[in-house]
């Protein structure tokens, strides 16, 4: 016995507890049963067993959650009761801390949702999540201006962050006009310039979170262009927006946490960046310091003084050197002005001018002269040339009894030109005559041929 562990009712109780009351598949469960024994304390607390035929289970309903109830608990009733496991410790018993009672009649209802659920996780509406903007300025919040839930967000932002500006889009929360009422709410939210947005209203039975289940809203929640917080109900109540939205929260003040950061906490965390810019800082400077340092040590080890004292000597004797230059120069150019002077006023321009005039005068009368005798030469020599073309002219040939022959529009210019019964043309001074050779001879042959015929 001394070798193992022995437990105490109360240590053995607290461990049962402890394994019940955080196992997170006992939290938030519906148990459908039928009520008896059902009695209601002066403070409004309800006790009642919730039965079947196979076994009881004590429940407890504190008067904070019954004033949401819809009807009045009575043995016999047949019901559906939500809530989370705990241990009486004093007893040494589970029982149930309900949060929501209804008739057994809204399974229906719940059947329905649970098959909503599974339909718009089907077609992806639960898996997109966006990050939230760690440093928001714009917040919009739809949920009703009357209800507490926006008191609770206020007080919260306006603690943890309070350079934030809050915008309500009212809206109703509960009810059979609710959906629609949220669904405008959160249109005119999209049209606004906000960096968050949340959805929230304060607890309360499942018909009062209803509208929070409704298709509409959830799909129109789902196409928001800014990411989306939702705090609806208390910690164990969850609804199809929560999850549509980007973050679901528990509560509405949940919902205003985890839409902005604790000022307290940027502060520190800049004062922290602060000191290690500082400390960064001073270390590049202590860097730069011993490189500056190491650059001096090496300057002077070449001296660079003395290099500089030299380099402005022989600066300065160049500059004496220029100086002695220019004047030397100056001299040098003032001497040559004065000789170019003396010599420009012994070539006056007037004087060269009436040389010069006197000169172009006789160029003019000769190039006058010269002029005049070459276009007689020029003229004498083109009549010439005219008489000679005049000579020439074949039509004055003709005028003077000769004849041009032609065979074929070629000239015949010899008697092997031609041959007996060729045709030919001979062209005088005002026509052609046509002919036809009969014979032809060489010029010994035909005075020979005229001698005979004489005889």
């Amino acid at each position: 016995m001394s070798s193992e562990t022995v437990l105490t009712v109360a240590e053995l109780t607290e461990l049962v507890a402890e394994k019940l009351e955080y196992a997170p598949d006992l939290k938030g469960i519906w148990v459908k049963g039928e009520i008896a024994e059902c009695t209601r304390s002066s403070m409004g607390h309800w006790y009642f067993n919730l039965k079947d035929d196979a076994a009881v289970l004590k429940v407890v309903l504190f008067a904070s959650q019954a004033r949401n109830l819809k009807f009045t608990l009575t043995s016999g009733m047949e019901v559906l009761v939500k809530g989370s496991i705990s241990v009486y410790r004093a007893r040494g018993v589970y029982q149930m801390l309900a949060t929501d009672v209804e008739s057994a009649g809204q399974g229906a209802y719940r059947q329905a949702l649970l098959e909503l659920i599974s339909r718009l996780e089907k077609d992806g509406y639960f898996a997109k999540k966006r990050p939230l903007p760690e440093y928001p300025l714009k917040i919009g919040v739809v949920t009703s201006q009357s209800g507490a839930a926006i008191e609770d967000i206020k007080r919260v932002v306006g603690k943890r962050w309070p350079v934030a500006e809050i915008q309500v889009f009212d809206t109703l929360v509960q009810g059979a006009d609710a959906p629609a009422s949220i669904v405008r709410a959160l249109h005119q939210a999209y049209t606004a310039d906000l960096d968050v947005l949340i959805l929230a209203r304060g607890g309360g039975s499942s018909d009062d979170l209803w509208a929070f289940n409704d298709e509409d809203v959830a799909k129109v929640l789902f196409t928001s262009p800014i990411p989306t917080i939702t705090g609806v109900g208390h910690e164990i109540d969850r609804t199809i927006v929560d999850l549509v939205a980007d973050y679901a929260a528990p509560t509405p003040s949940g919902a205003a946490e985890a839409a902005v950061p604790d000022i307290e906490e940027v502060l520190k965390n800049l004062a922290a960046l602060k000191r290690s810019l500082y400390n960064y800082t001073l270390q590049a400077l202590m860097e730069r310091e011993k490189l500056l340092s190491d650059y001096l040590s090496i300057l002077n080890q070449y001296e660079p003084k003395k290099e500089l004292l030299r380099i402005k000597e022989k600066v300065r004797s160049l500059d004496s050197l220029l100086k002695a230059k220019t004047v030397y120069t100056l001299e040098l150019k003032r001497k040559s002005f004065n000789v170019l002077e003396q010599r420009l006023s012994q070539h006056h321009p007037e004087r060269l001018i009436g040389s010069l005039r006197e000169k172009v005068s006789g160029q003019a009368y000769k190039l006058d002269s010269t002029v005049h005798r070459r276009f007689a030469e020029i003229k004498d020599a083109v009549a010439n040339l005219i008489y000679g073309v005049e000579l020439l002219n074949p039509e004055n040939v003709l005028k003077k009894g000769y004849a041009i022959v032609l065979k074929e529009k070629a000239v015949v210019k010899s008697t092997a030109d031609v041959k007996a019964g060729d045709k030919i043309s001979a062209k005088v001074r005002d026509g052609v005559i046509h002919a036809v050779v009969t014979a032809t001879y060489k010029e010994e042959e035909a005075d020979g041929q005229n001698r005979s015929e004489k005889l």
